[in-house]
């Protein structure tokens, strides 16, 4: 660490930052906050590279936009920053696999798509988008269930009792059972017409 701000305030080095572009007040909040929210995010996108990427961008954004009026509350505008980006790589996420699955169907059989595979294509987006009103915890411990891990591996990783684990996982499939049972009627209706 810089030495010369190691005992200034993590607004005092904002400040420094904003009005004399000083990249030594930079480097500092940096090194103070990088390996924290390196964590923060890497337990969010289960992904080191993801969480890397994350974590320089909102380094990049902060230096960009280092004009900008004053921060209150370093630490929380840090993580509010860190969250935002969380959500926007998950949708871009999200747009890649989708848009990679819409690719793959296609491509798999572009001329001949049975109504199966089309009824199947519309239960999978259904379930993703069942997937995205799920609370955040209870979605992330859904999605390492059905990655193959262990109540017990999922329990650690998280910080959470196994049991809460078991309640995530119960309350994400009740919440998808009803999100996708509205789903199923349309599904019926259409293949009573065909």
């Amino acid at each position: 660490m810089n030495s010369s701000y190691s005992t200034y305030s993590d607004e005092d080095i904002l400040k420094s930052i904003a009005e004399h572009n000083d990249e030594s007040a930079f480097a500092e909040l940096y090194n103070r906050y990088f390996r924290i929210l390196f964590n923060y995010t890497f337990s969010k996108v289960n992904d080191q590279f993801a969480a890397q990427e994350i974590v320089q961008e909102l380094f990049v954004s902060i230096w960009q936009q280092r004009q900008r009026s004053a921060v209150q509350g370093c630490r929380s505008y840090l993580f509010s920053c860190a969250k935002n980006l969380i959500i926007s790589h998950y949708r871009k996420e999200y747009t890649r696999r989708f848009h990679y699955t819409q690719w793959e169907v296609q491509s798999a059989d572009s001329i001949a798509l049975t109504d199966q595979q089309i009824l199947t294509s519309d239960l999978q987006d259904r379930y993703e988008k069942g997937l995205y009103h799920l609370p955040p915890k209870c979605k992330e411990v859904f999605l390492l269930s059905r990655k193959g891990h262990s109540n017990r591996e999922i329990a650690l990783q998280l910080g959470i009792s196994e049991k809460t684990v078991e309640q995530h996982i119960t309350k994400a499939l009740r919440m998808l059972k009803e999100y996708l049972k509205e789903h199923f009627a349309y599904v019926f209706l259409l293949i009573s017409f065909f």
